[in-house]
């Protein structure tokens, strides 16, 4: 598996900081708007929500304002992530937070333990999504959703137009990085997601485009 971090050159706190400022972008009021109305609805009063490849905690962070009831952990790779991570502060009780190898054989979770898992824009870098996604499988409790949000196949030129900045600053450096994320960034289209979804035992229950080249797939899982 080579991640973005590796890909890009960044250091941990580089790739932290570019983490941070890129969350608005990623977590638009359209990927809220799919997440109140058919992720919420589906979840008990005070679920349990994992935040797989959780980075810096902010995904967990907006859950538990929307959820203050909610149990809430996070799993990330990179150290600085989750040191971060566990400073923040939370609507309700605070999240448990653990550095992680998600390609292990063995996700650290108890079997249908979780109501509510969740992975944005790491799936993609895996070079075995079928194992990452029967580990979420036995996860899972009867009628927990997995949340899905991954970048899509775009052209090029739609692609370096959304990450390449237009005004004064580097825009060669960041060409350059777009150019290194390109491929990885552009392996899946839409039809690629949702039949490895299938394939692993998860049903598409709705699915949007919150924002340009990235998808979301709101998921129920078939028992194992």
């Amino acid at each position: 598996m080579t991640t973005h971090q590796q890909l890009t050159g960044s250091t941990d706190d580089e790739f932290l900081q570019r983490m941070i400022d890129t969350t608005a972008g990623r977590f638009t009021d359209a990927f809220w708007a799919l997440f109140d109305a058919e992720v919420r609805p589906r979840l008990p009063e005070a679920p349990a929500v994992v935040d797989f490849g959780c980075g810096p905690g902010l995904f967990l962070q907006a859950v538990s304002r929307r959820i203050p009831a909610a149990t809430l952990s996070g799993f990330d790779l990179t150290p600085a992530m989750i040191e971060h991570a566990r400073g923040l502060e939370f609507a309700g009780a605070p999240a448990s937070f653990e550095v992680a190898d998600l390609t292990a054989d063995r996700i650290p979770l108890a079997d249908a333990s979780v109501h509510l898992g969740a992975m944005t824009a790491v799936l993609h870098v895996f070079d075995d999504p079928f194992a990452f996604l029967g580990e979420v499988r036995r996860a899972l409790a009867p009628g927990g959703i997995f949340l899905l949000y991954d970048w899509v196949r775009t052209p090029l030129r739609d692609y370096l137009t959304d990450r390449v900045p237009r005004e004064a600053g580097d825009a060669a450096g960041a060409r350059l990085r777009a150019m290194r994320l390109f491929p990885s960034h552009n392996k899946y289209t839409v039809e690629d997601w949702r039949w490895l979804l299938g394939e692993c035992g998860f049903t598409v229950v709705a699915d949007a485009a919150p924002r340009p080249n990235f998808h979301a797939f709101v998921t129920t899982a078939e028992a194992n």
